[in-house]
Protein backbone atom coordinates (compact mmCIF):
# COMPACT_ATOMS: atom_id res chain seq x y z
CA UNK A 1 0.00 0.00 0.00
CA UNK A 2 2.88 2.13 0.81
CA UNK A 3 4.42 1.18 -2.03
CA UNK A 4 1.56 2.39 -4.46
CA UNK A 5 1.32 5.56 -2.20
CA UNK A 6 5.03 6.58 -2.89
CA UNK A 7 4.68 5.65 -6.67
CA UNK A 8 1.49 7.87 -6.74
CA UNK A 9 3.17 10.90 -5.07
CA UNK A 10 5.93 10.23 -7.55
CA UNK A 11 4.02 10.35 -10.53
CA UNK A 12 1.88 13.20 -9.49
CA UNK A 13 5.40 15.04 -9.02
CA UNK A 14 6.71 14.25 -12.34
CA UNK A 15 3.83 15.70 -13.78
CA UNK A 16 4.27 18.79 -11.89
CA UNK A 17 7.38 19.01 -13.12
CA UNK A 18 6.31 18.30 -16.51
CA UNK A 19 3.71 20.95 -16.34
CA UNK A 20 6.00 23.47 -15.14
CA UNK A 21 8.71 22.89 -17.86
CA UNK A 22 6.03 23.06 -20.27
CA UNK A 23 4.34 26.29 -18.93
CA UNK A 24 7.79 27.84 -18.97
CA UNK A 25 9.24 27.32 -22.09
CA UNK A 26 5.77 27.86 -23.90
CA UNK A 27 6.11 30.35 -26.41
CA UNK A 28 4.38 33.79 -27.09
CA UNK A 29 1.21 33.11 -29.58
CA UNK A 30 0.84 35.27 -32.56
CA UNK A 31 -1.97 37.22 -30.81
CA UNK A 32 1.17 37.87 -27.99
CA UNK A 33 3.95 38.83 -30.35
CA UNK A 34 1.58 41.11 -32.26
CA UNK A 35 0.38 42.97 -29.36
CA UNK A 36 4.12 43.76 -28.35
CA UNK A 37 5.32 44.85 -31.70
CA UNK A 38 2.40 47.06 -31.66
CA UNK A 39 2.79 48.55 -28.10
CA UNK A 40 6.79 48.74 -28.11
CA UNK A 41 7.13 49.85 -31.75
CA UNK A 42 7.94 53.24 -32.66
CA UNK A 43 5.50 55.92 -33.71
CA UNK A 44 5.51 58.86 -36.34
CA UNK A 45 3.86 61.55 -34.10
CA UNK A 46 2.50 64.22 -35.74
CA UNK A 47 3.56 67.75 -35.50
CA UNK A 48 4.85 69.27 -32.26
CA UNK A 49 4.45 67.87 -28.86
CA UNK A 50 1.82 70.05 -26.51
CA UNK A 51 2.71 68.38 -23.25
CA UNK A 52 4.84 71.10 -22.40
CA UNK A 53 1.87 73.45 -22.68
CA UNK A 54 -0.69 71.27 -21.60
CA UNK A 55 0.89 70.54 -17.84
CA UNK A 56 1.25 74.32 -17.56
CA UNK A 57 -2.18 75.35 -18.24
CA UNK A 58 -2.56 77.39 -15.44
CA UNK A 59 1.06 78.77 -14.92
CA UNK A 60 0.91 82.43 -15.87
CA UNK A 61 3.70 85.16 -17.62
CA UNK A 62 5.67 82.23 -18.86
CA UNK A 63 6.49 81.68 -22.82
CA UNK A 64 6.34 78.66 -24.55
CA UNK A 65 10.41 78.31 -24.08
CA UNK A 66 10.45 78.66 -20.09
CA UNK A 67 7.46 76.32 -20.08
CA UNK A 68 9.41 73.99 -21.64
CA UNK A 69 12.42 74.23 -19.53
CA UNK A 70 10.02 74.09 -16.46
CA UNK A 71 8.50 70.60 -17.69
CA UNK A 72 11.92 69.34 -18.76
CA UNK A 73 13.38 70.27 -15.52
CA UNK A 74 10.83 68.10 -13.42
CA UNK A 75 11.18 64.93 -15.92
CA UNK A 76 14.21 64.90 -15.22
CA UNK A 77 13.74 65.33 -11.40
CA UNK A 78 11.37 62.53 -11.68
CA UNK A 79 13.64 59.89 -13.34
CA UNK A 80 15.80 60.34 -10.29
CA UNK A 81 13.64 59.87 -7.89
CA UNK A 82 11.94 57.07 -9.74
CA UNK A 83 15.80 55.33 -9.27
CA UNK A 84 16.01 56.46 -5.83
CA UNK A 85 12.76 55.13 -4.73
CA UNK A 86 12.51 52.28 -6.35
CA UNK A 87 14.05 49.72 -3.75
CA UNK A 88 11.42 51.58 -1.31
CA UNK A 89 8.05 51.47 -3.69
CA UNK A 90 8.65 48.03 -4.67
CA UNK A 91 10.36 46.13 -2.64
CA UNK A 92 11.17 46.21 1.05
CA UNK A 93 10.99 49.46 2.76
CA UNK A 94 14.33 51.02 3.52
CA UNK A 95 15.39 54.01 5.15
CA UNK A 96 17.09 56.72 3.09
CA UNK A 97 17.06 60.20 2.19
CA UNK A 98 14.37 59.90 -0.15
CA UNK A 99 11.33 59.16 1.20
CA UNK A 100 7.97 57.51 -0.93
CA UNK A 101 5.37 60.02 -1.78
CA UNK A 102 7.99 63.18 -2.66
CA UNK A 103 7.56 64.13 -6.12
CA UNK A 104 9.31 66.27 -7.42
CA UNK A 105 6.75 69.35 -8.26
CA UNK A 106 6.83 72.29 -11.45
CA UNK A 107 9.33 74.93 -9.92
CA UNK A 108 6.60 77.89 -9.81
CA UNK A 109 3.25 77.54 -8.75
CA UNK A 110 0.06 77.56 -10.76
CA UNK A 111 -2.54 79.80 -10.75
CA UNK A 112 -5.90 77.79 -8.58
CA UNK A 113 -9.11 78.93 -9.25
CA UNK A 114 -12.25 77.61 -6.90
CA UNK A 115 -14.83 75.69 -8.43
CA UNK A 116 -17.03 78.09 -10.18
CA UNK A 117 -20.77 77.16 -10.91
CA UNK A 118 -21.05 79.89 -13.58
CA UNK A 119 -19.03 78.18 -15.78
CA UNK A 120 -19.47 75.02 -17.83
CA UNK A 121 -18.33 71.87 -17.36
CA UNK A 122 -17.61 68.52 -19.57
CA UNK A 123 -20.93 66.93 -18.76
CA UNK A 124 -23.14 69.99 -18.83
CA UNK A 125 -25.70 69.87 -21.63
CA UNK A 126 -27.23 72.97 -20.66
CA UNK A 127 -24.08 75.02 -21.18
CA UNK A 128 -26.33 78.02 -23.25
CA UNK A 129 -29.29 78.18 -20.72
CA UNK A 130 -26.20 78.25 -17.59
CA UNK A 131 -24.51 80.92 -19.38
CA UNK A 132 -27.49 83.25 -19.84
CA UNK A 133 -29.19 83.11 -16.52
CA UNK A 134 -26.26 85.32 -15.69
CA UNK A 135 -23.68 86.15 -18.36
CA UNK A 136 -22.21 89.07 -16.10
CA UNK A 137 -21.34 86.61 -13.91
CA UNK A 138 -19.84 84.42 -16.81
CA UNK A 139 -17.76 87.20 -18.07
CA UNK A 140 -16.17 87.91 -14.76
CA UNK A 141 -15.06 84.30 -14.27
CA UNK A 142 -14.11 84.06 -17.74
CA UNK A 143 -12.00 87.48 -17.33
CA UNK A 144 -9.95 85.90 -14.24
CA UNK A 145 -9.25 82.35 -16.40
CA UNK A 146 -8.57 84.64 -19.99
CA UNK A 147 -4.80 83.92 -20.08
CA UNK A 148 -5.49 79.99 -19.54
CA UNK A 149 -8.14 80.40 -22.24
CA UNK A 150 -5.81 81.40 -24.38
CA UNK A 151 -3.48 78.65 -23.81
CA UNK A 152 -6.24 75.81 -24.24
CA UNK A 153 -6.87 77.67 -27.72
CA UNK A 154 -3.19 77.65 -28.89
CA UNK A 155 -3.53 74.03 -27.92
CA UNK A 156 -4.60 73.41 -31.29
CA UNK A 157 -1.11 74.69 -33.23
CA UNK A 158 0.34 71.04 -31.90
CA UNK A 159 0.11 68.11 -33.83
CA UNK A 160 0.52 65.15 -30.57
CA UNK A 161 0.56 65.23 -26.44
CA UNK A 162 3.35 62.91 -25.41
CA UNK A 163 4.67 62.92 -21.89
CA UNK A 164 8.19 63.12 -21.52
CA UNK A 165 8.21 61.20 -18.00
CA UNK A 166 9.58 57.99 -17.37
CA UNK A 167 7.33 55.12 -17.25
CA UNK A 168 6.33 54.77 -13.89
CA UNK A 169 3.16 53.80 -11.08
CA UNK A 170 3.74 57.76 -10.05
CA UNK A 171 4.50 59.37 -13.19
CA UNK A 172 2.65 63.08 -12.99
CA UNK A 173 0.03 63.49 -14.81
CA UNK A 174 -1.12 66.90 -16.58
CA UNK A 175 -2.57 68.24 -12.86
CA UNK A 176 -4.69 72.03 -14.73
CA UNK A 177 -6.27 69.04 -17.50
CA UNK A 178 -9.85 70.02 -16.08
CA UNK A 179 -9.06 73.58 -17.56
CA UNK A 180 -9.44 72.48 -21.04
CA UNK A 181 -13.19 72.88 -20.38
CA UNK A 182 -12.97 76.53 -19.30
CA UNK A 183 -13.55 77.78 -22.78
CA UNK A 184 -16.98 76.07 -23.38
CA UNK A 185 -18.60 78.93 -21.40
CA UNK A 186 -16.85 81.65 -23.06
CA UNK A 187 -18.11 80.05 -27.15
CA UNK A 188 -21.70 79.85 -25.34
CA UNK A 189 -21.44 83.83 -24.06
CA UNK A 190 -20.00 84.95 -27.32
CA UNK A 191 -23.70 83.33 -28.84
CA UNK A 192 -25.46 84.60 -26.61
CA UNK A 193 -23.87 87.88 -27.18
CA UNK A 194 -24.69 87.76 -30.83
CA UNK A 195 -21.28 86.93 -32.12
CA UNK A 196 -22.30 83.21 -33.52
CA UNK A 197 -18.96 83.37 -35.89
CA UNK A 198 -16.86 83.53 -32.94
CA UNK A 199 -18.67 81.23 -30.83
CA UNK A 200 -18.54 78.61 -33.93
CA UNK A 201 -14.84 79.20 -34.83
CA UNK A 202 -13.87 78.83 -30.95
CA UNK A 203 -15.84 75.43 -31.33
CA UNK A 204 -14.46 73.99 -34.01
CA UNK A 205 -10.90 75.12 -33.03
CA UNK A 206 -11.33 73.01 -29.87
CA UNK A 207 -13.00 70.05 -31.18
CA UNK A 208 -10.01 69.55 -33.97
CA UNK A 209 -7.78 69.96 -30.35
CA UNK A 210 -10.33 67.31 -29.02
CA UNK A 211 -9.86 65.10 -31.82
CA UNK A 212 -6.00 65.75 -31.37
CA UNK A 213 -6.04 64.63 -27.97
CA UNK A 214 -8.52 61.44 -27.90
CA UNK A 215 -6.09 59.84 -31.40
CA UNK A 216 -2.89 61.09 -30.61
CA UNK A 217 -2.05 61.38 -26.53
CA UNK A 218 0.38 58.47 -25.35
CA UNK A 219 -1.73 57.80 -22.14
CA UNK A 220 -5.59 56.52 -22.14
CA UNK A 221 -6.26 59.97 -19.18
CA UNK A 222 -5.57 62.50 -21.33
CA UNK A 223 -7.11 60.42 -24.17
CA UNK A 224 -10.76 60.34 -22.35
CA UNK A 225 -10.38 63.37 -21.53
CA UNK A 226 -9.84 64.38 -25.16
CA UNK A 227 -13.43 62.61 -25.19
CA UNK A 228 -14.73 64.22 -23.23
CA UNK A 229 -13.56 67.42 -24.44
CA UNK A 230 -14.74 66.57 -28.00
CA UNK A 231 -18.19 65.42 -26.86
CA UNK A 232 -19.00 68.76 -24.74
CA UNK A 233 -17.84 71.03 -27.39
CA UNK A 234 -19.99 69.00 -30.23
CA UNK A 235 -23.19 69.18 -28.30
CA UNK A 236 -23.00 72.80 -27.84
CA UNK A 237 -21.87 73.87 -31.69
CA UNK A 238 -25.20 71.73 -32.44
CA UNK A 239 -27.06 73.74 -29.62
CA UNK A 240 -25.60 76.92 -31.02
CA UNK A 241 -26.70 75.80 -34.96
CA UNK A 242 -29.82 74.68 -33.60
CA UNK A 243 -31.08 78.63 -32.80
CA UNK A 244 -29.35 80.02 -36.27
CA UNK A 245 -31.33 79.99 -39.53
CA UNK A 246 -30.51 76.38 -41.06
CA UNK A 247 -28.32 78.63 -44.40
CA UNK A 248 -26.17 80.29 -41.75
CA UNK A 249 -22.82 78.96 -43.19
CA UNK A 250 -20.46 77.64 -40.96
CA UNK A 251 -16.64 79.16 -40.71
CA UNK A 252 -14.18 77.65 -43.19
CA UNK A 253 -12.22 76.06 -40.23
CA UNK A 254 -15.02 74.25 -39.59
CA UNK A 255 -14.66 71.65 -42.44
CA UNK A 256 -12.00 70.15 -40.84
CA UNK A 257 -13.61 68.51 -38.03
CA UNK A 258 -16.52 67.58 -39.82
CA UNK A 259 -14.82 64.49 -40.82
CA UNK A 260 -15.42 60.95 -39.40
CA UNK A 261 -13.15 60.21 -36.77
CA UNK A 262 -10.43 57.32 -38.01
CA UNK A 263 -10.61 53.72 -36.40
CA UNK A 264 -6.85 55.10 -35.19
CA UNK A 265 -8.93 57.48 -32.98
CA UNK A 266 -11.64 54.96 -31.90
CA UNK A 267 -9.80 51.77 -31.20
CA UNK A 268 -7.01 53.88 -28.83
CA UNK A 269 -4.02 51.83 -29.99
CA UNK A 270 -1.89 55.20 -29.55
CA UNK A 271 -2.87 55.91 -26.14
CA UNK A 272 -2.66 52.43 -24.25
CA UNK A 273 0.48 52.66 -24.92
CA UNK A 274 2.12 54.99 -22.15
CA UNK A 275 -0.27 52.69 -19.76
CA UNK A 276 1.07 49.25 -20.88
CA UNK A 277 4.77 50.79 -20.68
CA UNK A 278 3.97 51.79 -17.16
CA UNK A 279 2.06 48.59 -16.14
CA UNK A 280 5.46 47.02 -17.48
CA UNK A 281 7.70 48.86 -15.25
CA UNK A 282 5.92 48.16 -12.66
CA UNK A 283 6.43 44.85 -13.90
CA UNK A 284 9.92 45.10 -13.90
CA UNK A 285 10.54 46.77 -10.91
CA UNK A 286 8.49 44.59 -8.78
CA UNK A 287 10.54 41.30 -9.85
CA UNK A 288 13.97 43.58 -9.43
CA UNK A 289 13.43 44.15 -5.87
CA UNK A 290 11.20 41.81 -4.63
CA UNK A 291 10.74 38.51 -6.20
CA UNK A 292 13.54 38.41 -8.20
CA UNK A 293 16.03 37.59 -4.75
CA UNK A 294 13.39 34.61 -3.76
CA UNK A 295 14.69 31.40 -3.73
CA UNK A 296 12.50 29.58 -6.82
CA UNK A 297 10.87 33.61 -7.64
CA UNK A 298 11.75 32.91 -11.33
CA UNK A 299 9.28 30.16 -11.25
CA UNK A 300 6.35 32.25 -9.70
CA UNK A 301 6.95 34.78 -11.63
CA UNK A 302 8.38 35.52 -15.80
CA UNK A 303 8.45 39.21 -16.65
CA UNK A 304 8.28 38.68 -19.97
CA UNK A 305 4.83 36.33 -19.83
CA UNK A 306 3.28 38.44 -17.94
CA UNK A 307 4.17 41.73 -20.80
CA UNK A 308 3.20 39.35 -23.32
CA UNK A 309 -0.17 38.71 -21.27
CA UNK A 310 -0.30 42.65 -20.25
CA UNK A 311 0.27 43.39 -24.21
CA UNK A 312 -2.60 40.56 -25.75
CA UNK A 313 -4.96 42.33 -23.11
CA UNK A 314 -4.25 45.78 -23.45
CA UNK A 315 -3.61 46.00 -27.18
CA UNK A 316 -6.30 44.83 -29.06
CA UNK A 317 -7.33 47.65 -30.36
CA UNK A 318 -3.93 47.52 -32.35
CA UNK A 319 -4.51 44.05 -33.57
CA UNK A 320 -6.80 43.02 -37.00
CA UNK A 321 -9.91 41.63 -34.80
CA UNK A 322 -11.35 44.57 -32.49
CA UNK A 323 -10.09 47.12 -35.59
CA UNK A 324 -12.50 45.54 -37.85
CA UNK A 325 -15.58 45.78 -35.27
CA UNK A 326 -14.49 48.87 -35.01
CA UNK A 327 -14.52 50.07 -38.87
CA UNK A 328 -18.27 48.54 -39.06
CA UNK A 329 -19.62 50.06 -35.93
CA UNK A 330 -20.00 47.16 -34.12
CA UNK A 331 -19.23 47.61 -30.08
CA UNK A 332 -16.16 46.57 -29.38
CA UNK A 333 -15.66 43.11 -27.50
CA UNK A 334 -11.90 42.17 -26.66
CA UNK A 335 -11.21 38.82 -26.45
CA UNK A 336 -11.17 37.91 -22.59
CA UNK A 337 -9.44 34.51 -23.16
CA UNK A 338 -6.21 36.05 -23.05
CA UNK A 339 -6.28 36.90 -19.27
CA UNK A 340 -7.27 33.50 -18.11
CA UNK A 341 -5.89 32.14 -15.78
CA UNK A 342 -5.62 28.70 -16.95
CA UNK A 343 -3.93 29.35 -20.06
CA UNK A 344 -0.21 27.18 -20.14
CA UNK A 345 2.22 29.89 -19.42
CA UNK A 346 0.36 30.19 -15.98
CA UNK A 347 1.68 27.71 -14.18
CA UNK A 348 5.29 28.95 -14.48
CA UNK A 349 3.94 32.75 -13.64
CA UNK A 350 1.63 32.79 -10.71
CA UNK A 351 2.37 35.95 -9.65
CA UNK A 352 2.39 37.86 -13.51
CA UNK A 353 -1.33 36.09 -14.28
CA UNK A 354 -2.98 36.88 -11.09
CA UNK A 355 -1.50 40.13 -11.40
CA UNK A 356 -2.72 40.47 -14.48
CA UNK A 357 -5.97 39.28 -13.99
CA UNK A 358 -6.76 41.04 -11.08
CA UNK A 359 -5.22 44.63 -12.41
CA UNK A 360 -5.82 45.00 -15.97
CA UNK A 361 -8.36 48.17 -16.42
CA UNK A 362 -11.56 48.35 -18.11
CA UNK A 363 -10.27 49.24 -21.86
CA UNK A 364 -13.43 47.99 -22.90
CA UNK A 365 -15.39 50.66 -21.67
CA UNK A 366 -12.48 53.42 -23.25
CA UNK A 367 -13.26 52.30 -26.50
CA UNK A 368 -16.94 52.03 -26.40
CA UNK A 369 -17.13 55.60 -25.25
CA UNK A 370 -14.92 57.05 -28.14
CA UNK A 371 -17.05 54.68 -30.47
CA UNK A 372 -19.77 57.03 -29.52
CA UNK A 373 -17.88 60.14 -29.25
CA UNK A 374 -16.92 58.89 -33.42
CA UNK A 375 -21.15 58.26 -33.55
CA UNK A 376 -21.64 61.80 -32.33
CA UNK A 377 -19.19 63.25 -34.92
CA UNK A 378 -20.92 61.47 -37.20
CA UNK A 379 -24.53 63.12 -36.63
CA UNK A 380 -22.66 66.25 -36.64
CA UNK A 381 -21.75 65.70 -40.15
CA UNK A 382 -24.86 64.98 -40.94
CA UNK A 383 -26.71 67.92 -39.06
CA UNK A 384 -23.92 69.53 -41.56
CA UNK A 385 -25.10 68.06 -45.00
CA UNK A 386 -28.64 68.47 -43.67
CA UNK A 387 -27.89 72.07 -43.45
CA UNK A 388 -27.03 72.05 -47.08
CA UNK A 389 -29.65 70.53 -48.52
CA UNK A 390 -32.45 72.76 -50.47
CA UNK A 391 -35.83 72.06 -50.81
CA UNK A 392 -39.07 71.00 -48.72
CA UNK A 393 -38.12 66.75 -48.90
CA UNK A 394 -39.35 65.51 -45.26
CA UNK A 395 -36.09 65.78 -43.00
CA UNK A 396 -36.82 61.42 -43.03
CA UNK A 397 -36.41 61.18 -46.61
CA UNK A 398 -32.96 63.04 -46.71
CA UNK A 399 -31.50 61.11 -44.00
CA UNK A 400 -31.94 58.38 -46.56
CA UNK A 401 -29.60 59.78 -48.84
CA UNK A 402 -26.81 60.31 -46.80
CA UNK A 403 -23.32 60.11 -47.98
CA UNK A 404 -22.05 56.85 -47.57
CA UNK A 405 -19.08 57.85 -45.07
CA UNK A 406 -21.75 58.92 -42.50
CA UNK A 407 -24.37 55.64 -42.53
CA UNK A 408 -23.71 53.13 -40.32
CA UNK A 409 -25.73 49.78 -40.89
CA UNK A 410 -25.43 49.11 -37.08
CA UNK A 411 -26.39 52.41 -35.72
CA UNK A 412 -28.47 54.27 -38.20
CA UNK A 413 -28.99 57.74 -37.72
CA UNK A 414 -32.87 58.78 -37.21
CA UNK A 415 -35.19 61.17 -36.16
CA UNK A 416 -36.24 61.33 -32.15
CA UNK A 417 -39.57 60.93 -31.28
CA UNK A 418 -40.44 64.80 -30.56
CA UNK A 419 -38.49 64.76 -34.57
CA UNK A 420 -36.47 68.00 -32.47
CA UNK A 421 -32.88 66.28 -32.37
CA UNK A 422 -30.61 63.01 -34.68
CA UNK A 423 -29.99 60.07 -32.51
CA UNK A 424 -28.15 56.88 -32.94
CA UNK A 425 -27.53 54.28 -30.22
CA UNK A 426 -25.38 54.49 -27.22
CA UNK A 427 -22.80 51.65 -26.75
CA UNK A 428 -20.94 52.67 -23.61
CA UNK A 429 -23.49 51.38 -20.41
CA UNK A 430 -22.38 53.63 -17.27
CA UNK A 431 -24.82 51.69 -14.29
CA UNK A 432 -28.07 51.04 -14.90
CA UNK A 433 -30.15 51.80 -16.61
CA UNK A 434 -28.12 51.97 -19.17
CA UNK A 435 -27.18 55.44 -21.25
CA UNK A 436 -29.85 57.16 -23.42
CA UNK A 437 -29.02 57.35 -27.17
CA UNK A 438 -26.63 59.67 -28.52
CA UNK A 439 -28.17 63.04 -29.75
CA UNK A 440 -27.97 66.60 -31.15
CA UNK A 441 -30.25 68.90 -31.81
CA UNK A 442 -31.89 70.13 -34.89
CA UNK A 443 -32.38 73.42 -36.37
CA UNK A 444 -35.48 74.85 -34.21
CA UNK A 445 -36.84 75.90 -38.12
CA UNK A 446 -36.68 72.16 -38.65
CA UNK A 447 -38.86 71.01 -35.17
CA UNK A 448 -42.41 69.85 -35.82
CA UNK A 449 -45.47 72.04 -35.17
CA UNK A 450 -46.94 71.45 -31.45
CA UNK A 451 -50.33 69.48 -32.14
CA UNK A 452 -53.11 71.96 -31.68
CA UNK A 453 -54.81 71.71 -27.89
CA UNK A 454 -58.09 70.35 -28.56
CA UNK A 455 -60.95 72.40 -26.30
CA UNK A 456 -61.50 68.67 -24.33
CA UNK A 457 -57.72 68.92 -23.50
CA UNK A 458 -57.99 72.29 -22.51
CA UNK A 459 -60.54 72.08 -19.97
CA UNK A 460 -59.07 69.12 -18.49
CA UNK A 461 -57.69 69.64 -15.12
CA UNK A 462 -54.03 69.08 -14.49
CA UNK A 463 -53.00 65.87 -12.27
Amino acid sequence: MFKRMAWAVSGLLCLLLVVMLVSRYWPASAMQKQARAALEGPVAWPGDNGWALLETLSHEDLDMAQRQALVDDRAARFAQWVQATAPQRYGEPEPGPVQHGQLPKLALPGQRWMADEVLCRGGNRDCLAQVRRDPQAVAAALQARRGVIERVAALADYGHVRSPYLADVDMPYPAPISRLFDPLAAHALAHAQGDSPLAMTGLCRDIGTARMLLGHSDNVVVAMTGQSMLQANTLLLAQVLAELPPATPLPESCAAVLVPLSVEQMSLCIPVRGDYAMVGAATRQSYEHEVGDTAGGSWLFNVDKTLNRNAAYMGQGCLAPLRQRVAQDLPAQPDLAVSSLWRVECPANAIGCILSAIAGPAYTDYILRAQDAGAQQRLLAALVWLRGQPGDEPLAQRLQRLPPELVSAQRPIRLSVDGRALQVDSYYRKGQPANGPVSLPLPQAWWPAPAPVTAAAADTPAP
